[in-house]
């Protein structure tokens, strides 16, 4: 008696066990289009407005004649947008329409130390701005380049962007030239690789306000 008993409590006992089991995993199936709709649905429809799923274009082209506004920088590029917010700040003061954003990139952060990396940051402007100091000016003639371009959030262009022109190069038994040129306006990345290296621009320090030709 004592076993049968010990038995029936040990049926009863898996019995019971799993039942609560299904009801969970009924509770589960239940919830799970509501978790679906709460969360699910709308992060992946944020990501997808800021351009996780869209594809980078690629293509050769003419670009350039740019006129542009910036202050040079040095460290990690991740404090660009800062000194690119000092450069709308002085334009706007100036009473100078500011266009797309621009950044010329000089320095390679894959084989560069961050404390040396180098780039020129600023936004595009008119050709008869009258640009003052603190603020330096510069142009970019009409040359060939590779670009790709894409529309998402910085978080996601970037990335893309490069990696589409770095795959150009690898096709082309060629490696990423510099400078490379970032143009961002109305959440479009364009990044324009040279097809050629190109020299760098030199130091810009004794030519606040005037214009001079990037070669």
């Amino acid at each position: 008696m004592v076993v049968v008993s010990f038995t029936r409590r040990n049926i009863n006992s898996a019995a019971l066990t799993s039942c609560i089991i299904c009801k969970k995993q009924h509770l589960v199936k239940k919830q799970l289009p509501y978790f679906l709709a709460a969360f699910v649905l709308p992060v992946s429809a944020m990501l997808w407005w800021w351009g996780l799923f869209s594809s980078t274009s690629l293509e050769i082209g003419e670009r350039g004649g740019y006129r542009y506004a910036y202050l040079e920088a040095q460290g990690v590029y991740s404090k660009l947008a800062s000194k690119q917010a000092e450069v709308l700040f002085e334009l706007k003061k100036q009473g100078i329409q500011p266009g797309a954003e621009l950044t010329l990139v000089l320095t390679d952060p894959r084989t560069t130390p961050h404390d040396e990396l180098k780039a020129r940051t600023g936004y595009i402007i008119s050709t008869d701005a009258q640009v003052q100091p603190p603020l330096l000016v510069d142009s970019i003639p009409m040359r060939k380049v590779a670009v790709a371009q894409i529309k998402a959030h910085p978080l996601f262009a970037y990335g893309k962007t490069y990696a589409a022109l770095l795959d150009y190069a690898k096709i082309h038994g060629t490696e990423l030239h510099l400078p490379t040129l970032e143009l961002f306006d109305n959440s479009i990345l364009s990044v324009e690789m040279p097809l050629s290296p190109e020299n760098p621009p030199p130091p810009s320090a004794a030519n606040q306000a005037t214009d001079k030709v990037a070669s």
